[in-house]
């Protein structure tokens, strides 16, 4: 919350200015300090239909207020003007009254502005596919469990309501301070909060999620999307892969998916994100684009942006999907994304060191994540994944299927033999399985939260 007495005039301002807009009763809540809570759905019925939680409000900017004191919000606002340069912005794209997208230069990104970074060539080859190694399969796996015509692939918003930024421009999110108010200090917008730990169901960050430890050049996985409800807005929801290598504070890793969280992107959407860090989710890491690390060469993806179409209850229905690859490129060492069939740009491998990712990775995780602010002095109530456990099986509980990582010789590792662990399975689980159709090595993950076994 904000302490000191100009900031809280900075409060006063803000809402009397929430009055003129005629909304006076939820923008002046930010002086009760609560994060806010998610409206989309509640506990009996928290799968509202995309097009509800597709509405950005003036409320769901509105809330919190939490930056620490002016001297936070001088930094963050020198941030903000430092981020992108308005000369180097040759269009902004409006996809809501609430959310720009500003259409930087592509030799004008932020990423390019990085001290590590200086005098970066922008590299526009990606890494050579993955070479196909024949498999035996076993007569004992199963069939996919559904047929391919009930998956179907979401499009982003970004180029489908709007129309994408001009060749040699990438979309980079407009920050303003409506953003960053979520947060108490800079760092806390930039880094993955609160420092990730697995000490069990009292833990602020809880998985279910599998993994194997491998020296690889890159992993992929086919993510089910879902709109999870996350009962408070500091408290996220996510489905990702990752690809880590290091110990300690050295720990590196890239990771990617789809995640839900309020007070980083002002809404309700579960939407396309990344995040890498260097220093074991310490300084110098972040979501997106927003520390300027990734290097975007493809106009076409909105990274943070949200999706057209999610999958609903009840069953049947249609689940929707989108496929994620981190890869090493071979002779760069820099680590590409692929989101679909799009090469949309990479981290350098000089933001990583030869006991991290420049060379290898050598774990690959694929997961459920959510956080829990233990409201009430309980467990949250914010879903994972759908908010169903994994037994309730396709339709209702959440996936990731075709689950594949890449060797150091840049072949597929199909079908790899990934280990499981959760949480607490009382709150959230994981049930991996095999397939010996297009499925491969697939998962269903998730649950609700608290309940008569997760308190």
């Amino acid at each position: 919350m904000l302490t000191d007495n100009s900031n809280r005039w900075y409060l006063v301002s803000r809402c009397m200015g929430v009055l003129f807009a005629g909304i006076l009763a939820t923008g002046c809540a930010s002086f009760k300090g609560y994060p806010y809570i998610d409206e989309t759905g509640n506990h009996e019925s928290p799968h509202p239909h995309v097009a509800e939680i597709g509405k950005s409000t003036p409320e769901s900017l509105k809330e919190p207020i939490r930056v620490r004191n002016n001297k936070e919000r001088a930094r963050m606002e020198r941030y903000i003007a430092e981020y992108i340069s308005r000369d180097d912005v040759v269009t902004t794209i409006e996809l809501s009254p609430y959310e720009l997208i500003d259409c930087v230069a592509l030799d004008k990104q932020p990423a390019l502005r990085r001290p590590e970074l200086r005098g970066h060539k922008l590299r526009f080859e990606p890494p050579s596919s993955p070479k196909d190694e024949p498999e035996e399969i076993s007569s004992i796996l199963l069939g996919d469990p559904v047929q391919a015509d009930r998956l179907t692939t979401p499009k982003l918003e970004y180029g489908t309501r709007v129309k994408t930024c001009p060749e040699q421009t990438v979309p980079l999110r407009h920050l303003t301070m409506e953003i960053l108010d979520n947060f108490e200090t800079l760092e806390d917008f930039l880094r993955a909060r609160p420092p990730h730990t697995l000490t069990g169901p009292t833990s602020s960050h809880q998985y279910a999620y599998s993994y194997i430890f491998v020296d690889n050049w890159g992993a992929q996985s086919t993510l089910n999307v879902w709109s999870p409800y996350t009962e408070r807005s500091s408290e996220f929801s996510l489905s990702q892969i990752a690809v880590t290598r290091g110990s300690g504070d050295n720990k590196e890793t890239v990771e990617a998916g789809w995640q839900k969280f309020r007070d980083l992107y002002g809404d309700y959407r579960p939407r396309l994100f990344i995040y890498f860090t260097p220093y074991n989710y310490g300084s110098g890491g972040c979501y997106n684009l927003t520390c300027g690390a990734f290097v975007q060469v493809n106009n076409s993806v909105y990274i943070g942006g949200g999706f057209t179409n999610i999958s609903a209850h009840p069953h049947p229905s249609t689940a929707w999907e989108f496929t994620i690859r981190w890869q090493r490129h071979d002779e760069t060492g820099d680590w590409w994304l692929k989101y679909g069939d799009t090469w949309v740009g990479y981290y350098p491998s000089s933001l990583f060191d030869n006991n991290g990712l420049r060379p290898r990775g050598s774990k690959a995780s694929f997961y459920g994540e959510i956080i829990d602010d233990q409201p009430e002095g309980r467990h949250t109530r914010t879903d994972m994944g759908s908010g169903h456990f994994p037994g309730d099986g396709f339709g209702y509980a959440a996936y990731q299927r075709r689950i594949r990582t890449i060797t150091t010789s840049n072949v597929w590792n199909i079908r790899p033999e990934l280990s499981t662990s959760r949480t607490d399975a009382n709150c959230y689980d994981i049930d991996m399985s095999s397939s010996s159709g297009s499925w491969e090595r697939y998962f269903y993950f998730g649950g609700p939260g608290y309940n008569n076994h997760c308190q």
